[in-house]
């Protein structure tokens, strides 16, 4: 990943924070670092741009991975797995409070987020 990519994603997540709508959602997620082993988390909240997590194990900034966690949407869970990045990582007492923008979302995935974020 070039450096280029990693200022442009963490520029527009630092906008995203700020002025989009974001719903608490928490479910147990997993996020698997590009060549690394997955690492178990909890999601706080999400937008359609990306979403905060929980997580014991820290993740370096600009560090790519996929996430996977579920949506409640009606009477269902709907699983969604999205590539992302870490714009943000915070350490805690206990755990790390991880920030991941969103990238090439499918736009099934996007409407997905919408309905839940709007709902």
């Amino acid at each position: 990943m070039s450096i280029a990519f990693v200022e442009t994603m963490s520029s527009v997540a630092a906008k995203d924070l700020r002025s989009e709508p974001r719903k608490a959602l928490r479910v147990a997620a997993a996020v698997v670092p590009v060549s690394a082993t997955a690492i178990q988390a909890t999601t706080t909240n999400v937008s359609v741009h990306g979403v905060d997590l929980i997580s014991d194990t820290d993740l370096r900034p600009a560090t790519r991975c996929e996430v996977v966690f579920s949506l409640p949407l009606g009477s269902q869970m709907r699983p969604v797995q999205l590539q992302a990045c870490v714009v943000r990582s915070t350490p805690g007492p206990d755990s790390f409070s991880l920030g991941l923008v969103f990238f090439g979302m499918p736009h099934r995935t996007k409407e997905l987020l919408e309905s839940f974020v709007c709902s």
